[in-house]
C-alpha cells in the first residue's frame, strides 16, 4: 500500500528507516512523467536504493503502487531514455554532456532494480551491450556482435548487410554498405574476402568501443548482481522470454469466471481476436496498458466484465493485478476494434484509479 507524500516537493523521495535491521528501508518516490528520466536517475544516484523497498507515485495521478505503478514508471523511463540512444530495433547509449560517471552508474541501477523487483527488461537495449555490462566486453562473441549490429541498423540496411554476408552483393547492397561504412568513419568498401572482418570491426566500434565508458559504469553497478545472466545464451534466452508476441499475449488472457454468458463470451472473443491481429507496436502498448510493462512480466491478464454503454463505455485496466475490465455491450467486432484502437492511441497510461 502506498501512502501520501502530503505536501512534499515534486520529484522527491521519502526514506523511512525501520528499527529492525533485517527489514528493508521503505522509499516512496514521486516522479513527473514529463521528467521521468532525470527524476528516477536522481533517486538512483545512491547505491543503497538497490536494497530498499521502493514504491512510486506519479505527480497529479491517483494510483496506489502495488507494483503496477512501479512497472509503469520503469516502462516510461526506458521509453524516454531509449529515445536518446542510437540505433533502430536495438539501441546503445551514447555519452552525453550532462551525464557524469555517477549518473551512468545510476542508470545501471535503474536497469538492475527494475529487473530484480519487477522483471522489467528494456529489450530494445542491445543484448551485446547488456552482456558486456554484466560480464565484460570479452564475453561478447562475433556471432552476437553481428546479430546485434544488424538490429542496430535500419531495416533496409539490415537486409543489405545480411545479403552481403551471404555473398549476394548487387548495386543496391553495395550502395547501402557504402553508406553504413561512411557513416561510421570508413569511406571505402573492403574486398569480399575481408568484408565480414570489416563489418565485425564496425559492430565492435558501434556497440562496444564507443559506449565503453558507459559499459564500465554499468558494470560497476550490475556485475554479478544477477546470477543467471552469466553467458550469451542466458542473456538471449531472457530477451526471448521477455519479448511479447501475439500468441503469447493471447494465451495470457484469462476470464475471472469460467462460466460466461453469451455477451461476455462474445466480448472475450473480440478481445482475443484483436490481440492476435494487432501489429507489434500496438501489442506492446496493449500489454503496457494492462500490466504496466511493454515486456512480459506477468503470467496472466485477468478479464472481468462490465455493462458500460454509450460515452462511458471503455476498457479499464488495473495494472497492479493485471486485471482488465471489459465492456460486454459491443454490437460487433469492428465497433470493438475501433473503440479499443482509440483507447490505445490516446493517453492510456495516465493513472486515475485508486
Amino acid at each position: 500500500m502506498q501512502h501520501s507524500l502530503n505536501d512534499r516537493p515534486e520529484s522527491s523521495s521519502s526514506l523511512h528507516t525501520s528499527p529492525d535491521p533485517f527489514e528493508k528501508e521503505f522509499v516512496l518516490v514521486k516522479v513527473k512523467r514529463v521528467n521521468i528520466v532525470d527524476d528516477l536517475l536522481n533517486v538512483f544516484m545512491e547505491p543503497k536504493i538497490l536494497k530498499a523497498d521502493l514504491k512510486m507515485e506519479f505527480t497529479n495521478e491517483k494510483a496506489l503502487d502495488d507494483d503496477g505503478v512501479s512497472r509503469e514508471a520503469y516502462s516510461a523511463f526506458w521509453e524516454h531514455f531509449l529515445e536518446q540512444c542510437e540505433g533502430e530495433d536495438e539501441r546503445v547509449p551514447r555519452l552525453q554532456p550532462g551525464y557524469s560517471e555517477k549518473k551512468w552508474q545510476a542508470l545501471g541501477r535503474v536497469w538492475l532494480k527494475g529487473y530484480l523487483d519487477h522483471n522489467i527488461m528494456p529489450i530494445r537495449l542491445s543484448p551485446a551491450f547488456v552482456l558486456a555490462c554484466c560480464q565484460g566486453i570479452n564475453s561478447v562473441d562475433d556471432e552476437l556482435l553481428i546479430m546485434s549490429f544488424a538490429r542496430f541498423l535500419s531495416g533496409n540496411e539490415r537486409a543489405s548487410l545480411e545479403k552481403a554476408l551471404q555473398g549476394n552483393i548487387d548495386e543496391t547492397v553495395e550502395e547501402d554498405l557504402l553508406e553504413i561504412f561512411s557513416r561510421m568513419g570508413s569511406h571505402f568498401l573492403p574486398s569480399k574476402d575481408q568484408l565480414r572482418a570489416a563489418i565485425l570491426r564496425l559492430a565492435h566500434k558501434a556497440l562496444i568501443q564507443e559506449p565503453k565508458f558507459i559499459i564500465d559504469c554499468f558494470h560497476s553497478s550490475i556485475h554479478n548482481a544477477v546470477a543467471t545472466l552469466i553467458t550469451k545464451d542466458s542473456i538471449m534466452e531472457l530477451y526471448k522470454s521477455k519479448r511479447p508476441t501475439n500468441k503469447k499475449v493471447a494465451q495470457m488472457i484469462k476470464p475471472s469466471n469460467e462460466s460466461l454468458n453469451a455477451q461476455e463470451q462474445t466480448a472475450l472473443n473480440h478481445l482475443l481476436g484483436y490481440v492476435r491481429s494487432i501489429d507489434q507496436n500496438k501489442l506492446e502498448i496493449f500489454l503496457r496498458f494492462c500490466t504496466g510493462s511493454t515486456v512480459l512480466c506477468k503470467d496472466t491478464i485477468e478479464v472481468t466484465f462490465n455493462r458500460l454503454c454509450g460515452l462511458s463505455r471503455r476498457p479499464v485496466a488495473h495494472t497492479c493485478g493485471a486485471v482488465l475490465e471489459l465492456p460486454c455491450t459491443y454490437s460487433s467486432y469492428p465497433e470493438f476494434r475501433k473503440e479499443f484502437d482509440n483507447v490505445l492511441s490516446g493517453d492510456c497510461f495516465t493513472m486515475y484509479i485508486l
